[in-house]
């Protein structure tokens, strides 16, 4: 059985393009089974083709994620990677509100105008607040990628945020991580570089 036929049974939902991603992914993590964790909104990939295209921004909940995703691939439109959670007003305003500092970062990163892609790697509490802060106020702009890996209650998180209505692209399940969210975003990045158009 070939490895798009296998995408196509597990995930009939799945488009080629994330079908591709995907085989890219298990191939760097020798991870076979990531096909059955990982889940692309139907719209995800078009938001991020958009942000690439129109300048929009990447903000992750990580340094070590910002550092390792590959600006190259960007482009020459003005796409930029950012994350506040190291910001002397992040660290403040969560010492006053008594909140994480994923928290305050998420909240700044929404503030940042054009179409954004908030990248989740370890920050559950980053998850809760986007969906808390989607149930007052339209987020159309916003896509979300959520990959922290743990048990229960990330777990759950995850599941949360694939029944609201936010564009996302999410691992499913126990497995996630830093290294699994860096390896997903270059492999998203490059599919789209190779592949402007979609299929």
């Amino acid at each position: 059985m070939t490895g798009g036929v296998r995408h196509r049974l597990i995930a009939p939902y799945m488009s080629e393009d994330a079908a591709e991603i995907i085989q890219a992914v298990e191939a760097e993590a020798s991870d076979p089974s990531l096909s059955q964790s990982v889940y692309f909104g139907p719209t995800a990939l078009t938001h991020i083709r958009r942000l690439i295209e129109t300048g929009g921004s990447i903000i992750t909940d990580t340094t070590l994620v910002a550092g390792d995703i590959d600006e190259s691939l960007l482009g020459s439109n003005g796409a930029k990677i950012l994350c506040f959670i190291d910001d002397p007003q992040v660290v403040l305003l969560a010492q006053q509100r008594h909140v994480t500092r994923a928290e305050v970062a998420v909240d700044m990163g929404l503030a940042v105008p054009g179409p954004k892609l908030m990248v989740v790697g370890s920050a559950p509490a980053a998850i809760n607040r986007m969906i808390n802060r989607r149930q007052h106020e339209p987020m159309s702009d916003v896509c979300v990628l959520a990959a922290p890996a743990g048990f229960a209650s990330v777990i759950q998180m995850k599941e949360r945020l694939l029944d609201s209505d936010l564009t996302s692209i999410i691992v499913r399940g126990k497995k996630g991580g830093v290294g699994l969210t860096v390896a997903l975003m270059n492999a998203i990045l490059r599919h789209i570089a190779q592949n402007p158009q979609g299929k």
